[in-house]
């Protein structure tokens, strides 16, 4: 036993030197390999001081933080002696990051995206998050089958470059797009009604044939909402599903739909909670009416109807919710609209980001609330309309963000800005003016101020025109002020209908401002030079005594009021306007001009089948007994009346036939454009119409000289429009009903303008 005891002793005694040799303090710190990062910098990670004892927890902790910092690729802590030593391999540094094989999308695109960038430090776990990112860039561009291999080439001084060498294969379209349990809408109808488009030739134009999951999101709901808009209230898709081919180049879609049953209304009433209002005058602003058929948008467009009447009674905080309970027996969907005071909050700041260009005061006037103000959610999506309609941004988001008191709330709006600046260069085919080309410079978002600026050239076969404009439009920084200028150079021939060309040489001065949200006025004042030369030794005797320069200095204004669903392109609606100007202000050309337009449009059917009127009349008069110009009247033809030629309808001289011009006009259109069942995203309608008008009175004593008729002219025909990639045209086939004996013809027009 004594042996036992004795053995046992002497390693006791062995461990417990040992032990305090590894217990000793670190005296000092030495640090090899690094040749970037410092010895200080080293320190600042580790878990250890002087005077510590080592420790193989802390160690394994400090070569943890010392990897997390990305700067090294090899990492050992050990003691030598009384001094610890780190002994490191340094991550290289890239030189240069480049791609390869990349056609589809650009190297700054795919760099922007990247975590490590040139002069940062290699690691391989930054380097696999680029690669999946790239990966996920191609599929967000239909490129599922895109393959990425990263590559390093070593260079001195411990740097690298990085290379991406890309495989983008063949972008992945959708082939098929199934529909299962609709039973009473067709495959048609919902494949209308979605996002997501089977892959056609004639869509190389669009993005619509490539598929996207966050698009089929979105497609899920616009069938929602096609069925709950006629009715079918509980309508959903229950499942929908992309399979990809086994080569990756191709995608089938798959939604399962549960149409469910139609529902009309039922009882529907308001349900008031706020103290001290009596809701009783609400009930004219409910569009869903008992008996009628159930429609979700009814629905919403009630709560904004209620929403707005409640805020102009002085309730800015309330919040409306429709509370609808449908009954599977009697197909009834009673709706209550639940009308309860909503938590006061008021916009604390309103922080505008990443508008590095635009000047913040040209995002800041389009806000229809400013800070301070109460939060009000349909203004906040009327400025962000606004800002969008400026056309200076990609994409424009309104974010709320709390604050530290609960009744403030600051608003980021966040913005990507876009290209501003154009060159347009366009070629194309006019019947009335043969063969044009042109091009245009445009800035509309001049240094960042939200001022347009635009020089433009075109040159055709009977016209040409120099232009150049200039608008603010928020002159002295007003909301709804305008100004502006333009310059013009333009030189036209008339020689085929008048025996004449025309130059003029002048400019424009502009002011303009908004009354209401729809009613503006402008004013406006020219100054130019004009010139009829080139007169033709057989024209009318009428034609040949306008033969000279002329000095016009006029003002006008102009009164509109616009209540069409679209400036572009509308479908509903109707605008009105009216125009004045008066010529005599200095110069030898004195008259008075008024003229005036209505349009009107009606969808009969959803907005594929369009009605539309239009009506306007002119009328111009001497002044000073002065007679109005030959370049001053006005001139009607296809354009006013299709069928006829340009220049084809109004006063004319009996032996040359030379079109003299009127001093009255009236001109009216009625037509219904309508789908011609192709593809809605080909841009394609047609449209049959019925013009009516006339041009008359012109001032010549000898009046057997000339014709001159009040009658009625009109015709009757069918026209294809096509909104197309590269510009619009249109085809007119015009058959004149009522004319005269010496109006000039056109059946045919096609008019056609291409941008590239």
């Amino acid at each position: 036993m004594r042996f036992i005891y004795t053995v046992l002793l002497f390693f006791i005694l062995t461990f417990s030197v040992a032990g305090g040799a590894l217990a000793s303090p670190i005296k000092e710190f030495r640090y090899i390999g690094n040749e970037r990062v410092t010895g200080q910098t080293i320190f600042a990670y580790l878990e250890f001081n002087r005077g510590d004892s080592y420790s193989q927890s802390k160690v394994d902790e400090s070569i943890k933080s010392l990897f997390r910092t990305g700067f090294f690729s090899d990492i050992k802590i050990y003691m030598k002696g009384d001094t610890m030593v780190v002994e490191v391999v340094e991550n290289p540094m890239i030189n240069k990051v480049g791609f390869d094989g990349n056609s589809e999308i650009e190297d700054a695109d795919l760099l922007s995206e990247l975590l490590l960038k040139p002069r940062s430090i290699f690691s391989i776990d930054k380097m696999q998050e680029d690669v999946r990112r790239i990966v996920t860039l191609y599929q967000r561009k239909g490129f599922f089958s895109a393959r990425v291999e990263p590559k390093t080439i070593k260079l001195d001084q411990n740097r690298i470059n990085l290379v991406y060498e890309i495989k983008e294969g063949v972008e992945a379209v959708i082939r098929k797009i199934n529909f299962d349990g609709n039973e009473n809408y067709g495959d048609s109808e919902l494949a209308d009604t979605i996002a997501s488009k089977e892959y056609r030739w004639y869509r190389f134009f669009s993005s619509a044939h490539i598929y996207d999951p966050e698009k089929m999101k979105f497609d899920e709901e616009l069938i929602g909402r096609f069925y709950k808009n006629r009715g079918y209230a509980d309508a959903r898709v229950t499942s929908k599903t992309a399979e990809l081919s086994q080569k990756r180049d191709a995608f089938l879609l798959t939604f399962v739909v549960h149409e469910g049953e139609i529902y009309t209304y039922g009882n529907v009433e308001i349900d008031n909670h706020l103290k001290k209002f009596n809701h009783r005058g609400l009930e004219s602003q409910i569009v869903t009416k008992t008996g009628n058929t159930y429609n979700q948008e009814e629905i919403e467009e009630t709560v904004e109807k209620l929403t707005n009447e409640l805020g102009n009674h002085g309730f800015p905080f309330v919040e409306v919710e429709p509370i609808i309970k449908t009954n599977k027996v009697t197909k009834m969907a009673n709706i209550t609209y639940r009308i309860k005071e909503g938590y006061k909050v008021y916009i604390n700041k309103i922080n505008i980001k990443n508008n590095t260009r635009t000047l913040d005061h040209v995002i800041r006037r389009e806000f229809r609330l400013a800070e301070g103000d109460p939060y009000n959610i349909s203004k906040i999506q009327r400025s962000k309309q606004r800002v969008e309609n400026l056309g200076y941004f990609n994409k424009v988001e309104f974010k709320n963000k709390r604050t530290a008191d609960p009744d403030k709330m600051d608003i980021d709006v966040e913005v990507e800005e876009t290209s501003t600046g154009s060159v347009n260069f366009a070629a194309g085919y006019n019947t009335a003016i043969g063969p044009l080309g042109s091009v245009t410079l445009t800035e509309t978002n001049f240094l960042g101020k939200g001022q347009l600026v635009s020089v433009g050239f075109t040159q055709a076969k009977k016209a040409r025109q120099v232009t150049f404009g200039f608008l603010e439009p928020h002159f002295l920084d007003k909301d709804h002020l305008q100004a502006g200028f333009d310059l013009f150079s333009t030189s036209n021939d008339y020689k085929s209908e008048s025996s004449f060309s025309s130059r003029k040489v002048g400019g424009i001065l502009k002011l303009g401002y908004e009354i209401t949200e729809h009613l503006s006025h402008g004013l406006n004042y020219t100054l130019a030079n004009e010139n009829i030369y080139d007169v033709s030794p057989l024209a009318s005797i009428y034609v040949k005594s306008q033969r000279g320069k002329y000095t016009r200095s006029s003002i006008g204004h102009t009164l509109a009021y616009d209540r069409t669903d679209s400036r572009i392109e509308p479908t509903s609606g109707f605008m009105l306007r009216g125009d004045q100007d008066i010529a005599g202000l200095g110069g030898n050309v004195r008259y008075l001009r008024h003229e005036g337009e209505g349009r009107f449009y009606l969808p009969l059917y959803k907005k594929d089948l369009i009605f539309f009127a239009r009506a306007r009349a002119g009328n111009i008069t001497g002044l000073g007994g002065k007679k109005v110009n030959i370049n001053d009247r006005y001139y009607i033809g296809g354009d006013f009346v299709r069928g006829f030629d340009r220049s084809g309808i109004g006063p004319r001289d009996r032996n040359t036939r030379d079109a003299l011009g009127g001093r009255n006009y009236y001109a009216g259109t009625v037509e219904v454009q309508f789908p011609l069942g192709l593809p809605k995203e080909l841009g394609v309608k047609g449209a049959v119409f019925a013009d009516a008008g006339s041009l008359f009175t012109v001032d010549i004593k000898k009046k057997s000289d000339i014709f001159d008729s009040k009658k009625l002219r009109s015709s009757y025909g069918a026209s294809i429009y096509w909104k197309s990639p590269m510009g619009p045209i249109g085809i007119h086939y015009g058959i004149p009903l009522q004319k005269e004996k010496y109006d000039q013809l056109r059946r045919f027009d096609l008019q056609f303008t291409t941008q590239f």
